[in-house]
């Protein structure tokens, strides 16, 4: 296996855990489509959950994650990163020594991303063909 379909396996790994915290987090239940973020909907582009739900609807599994470009998975990365970052600093943990889940997700999520922007530069049809085999 070739270190960008290790690294691409990795990064769809850990973005369980952002989503399974704004799930919990996010209440979709007031929304008219459901949590389906819809780009053009006035009612979605003004909603304060606007961010999340589109984060959520992007990086859903239906959606093939595992399909999109690795730029798109780093950026789906950074963004789980900020949100659990934020969720821990309102709950007022220090994420460089708290012991609880969300605050060591960040920092090995921090590594992994880190890792990542260090890869030389990749060929996505190439990848993409290795890592559906």
């Amino acid at each position: 296996m070739s270190p960008q379909v290790a690294m691409r396996r990795r990064i769809l790994d850990t973005l369980a855990y952002p989503r399974t915290v704004a799930m919990a987090n996010v209440d979709l239940s007031a929304c008219p489509h459901s949590g389906f973020f819809k780009v053009m909907d006035n009612k979605c582009q003004q909603c304060r959950k606007h961010y999340e739900c589109d984060w959520l609807n992007s990086t859903d599994d239906f959606n093939d994650l595992a399909g999109k470009s690795m730029e798109f998975m780093y950026r789906a990365l950074a963004f789980g990163i900020d949100y659990v970052d934020a969720r821990s600093a309102i709950a007022d943990h220090d994420i460089d020594v708290c012991e609880c889940d969300s605050c060591e997700w960040v920092r090995n999520a921090r590594d992994l991303a880190r890792e990542y922007s260090q890869m030389p530069a990749n060929v996505e049809p190439a990848l993409d063909q290795e890592y559906q085999k």
